[in-house]
């Protein structure tokens, strides 16, 4: 059977089973029930110290009747979303037929693109608007855990994109940092060879870095985007073909190193903390990471806003619906994103925060001087779309564009039909 076909014919069973497990566990707004140990998916804890497991740690310490088992899952979150909606599914079919399953996840981190379909697919609870302090994290992360009017989880750590650059050498060339997206062009196709060094690394491996950085082009090049805040498509062949042209460029001209096309967060890292390149966007967890005392370039990068929109990062706390104990999941989610917490989160792992507070805190301030710029970031920062069916229609974006990036010949095949595509996959089919 066709995977398309195959998804048409699974998609209202699953949803259907989704939907009983929901009506029976309850729809949130205070209805909470049910103590005891539970279950926390997160993916894989790489923070400098284990930051997230020291805070379960922390939460087992003071709550013995309630601890809290910790899994960790893939650090993709392609694969993290795979293993969370098989979970979820596996224990809907089994609460379905009566029978025990695997053991729930009672509470899941979510990257912020797919908690809409979490809440779509009957995966998670709604939360209530008292059931945390909503008003006092900031509206971009916040809106990212709505969906249809209510709010489907908690934001954790919030994320944007950022360029990170080697302020020693441009100092040197005596020039500041590129704020647009043609001087940093420019600086990486001139200074850069100059130095021995590639010009610019990013997240280009077939997966979802891949669309981020498209979608970035096609913001600050047309304005336009891919999806609507209704999570309808509205990429045009012109913004799409102007926009991802760009990248397509950036390789033919050699100042995006070949090599990029497979990186993801770590290999830009290692690539750009190792030296090898003037420029890297990445992520807002890499400042701590080359900022260490053991990195190269520990005292010669500089960090600002990119020189295009970013698009918006983050992962949410949401509670699952397969959860027997609600109150104590609920009461760890809300302990997790405390103030404090969110603190260490960031001064420990370099997570930016959620909380407005944080960024207007003084003393964090004078010590990172960063969290300015990331905030700054943030506020501008803009959503991929607020769509149950993003993977897919991430998906579909990669597999008709990814391979014109090594090969631009092939460009206008690419674009033939993606448009119809997108409408396709916008609507799960």
């Amino acid at each position: 059977m066709h995977l398309r076909a195959w998804r048409a014919a699974v998609r209202p069973c699953a949803l259907l089973l989704a939907a009983a497990l929901l009506a029976a566990c309850g729809g949130g707004d205070g209805d909470r029930r049910g103590t005891g140990p539970i279950v926390f998916a997160d993916s894989r804890d790489t923070s400098r110290g284990s930051q997230v497991k020291r805070l379960v740690a922390a939460w087992n310490a003071r709550h013995p009747a309630e601890r809290v088992e910790m899994v960790e899952l893939a650090e993709s979150s392609d694969d993290h979303r795979a293993q969370v909606v098989a979970r979820a599914q596996d224990a809907a079919a089994a609460r379905e037929a009566g029978k025990s399953g695997a053991p729930c996840f009672d509470v899941t981190t979510a990257d912020l693109i797919h908690t809409a379909e979490y809440a779509h697919g009957g995966y998670i609870e709604p939360l209530g608007e008292n059931d945390f302090d909503h008003e006092a994290f900031l509206r971009e992360p916040i809106d990212s855990v709505r969906y249809k009017g209510r709010l489907w989880g908690i934001p954790l750590r919030s994320d944007v994109g950022l360029l990170y650059y080697r302020k020693d050498v441009l100092a040197a060339s005596g020039v500041a940092a590129p704020v647009a997206w043609e001087d940093l062009r420019n600086q990486a196709r001139t200074i850069a060879p100059s130095k021995g060094m590639q010009g610019y690394v990013t997240q280009l491996d077939q997966y979802e870095g891949f669309t981020v950085n498209t979608m970035e082009q096609i913001w600050d090049a047309t304005g336009g985007g891919i999806l609507g805040p209704d999570g309808a498509v509205v990429a045009t062949p012109s913004t799409l073909r102007e926009g991802f042209e760009r990248l397509v460029q950036g390789v033919r001209e050699g100042w995006i190193p070949k090599d990029a096309t497979d990186f993801n967060e770590e290999r830009s890292r290692i690539a750009f903390q190792d030296g090898r390149a003037l420029f890297m966007r990445n992520w807002t967890y890499a400042y701590e990471l080359l900022h260490a005392a053991d990195s190269p370039v520990a005292k010669t990068f500089g960090v600002a806003k990119l020189p295009t929109p970013s698009a918006l990062g983050g992962w949410n706390l949401t509670l699952s619906s397969c959860s027997t104990k609600q109150r104590t999941a609920l009461r760890f989610m809300q302990f997790l994103t405390s103030e404090a917490n969110q603190r260490r989160l960031f001064t420990g792992a370099g997570f930016a925060p959620s909380r407005k507070a944080l960024y207007e805190d003084a003393a964090l301030l004078r010590r990172y001087p960063h969290l300015s710029v990331i905030g700054a970031a943030i506020e501008e920062a803009r959503d991929r779309g607020p769509s149950p069916y993003y993977h897919e229609v991430s998906n579909t974006f990669q597999a008709n564009l990814h391979g014109v990036l090594t090969r631009p010949e092939r460009l206008e095949a690419g674009l033939s039909g993606l448009r119809e595509d997108l409408y396709r996959a916008a609507v799960g089919r």
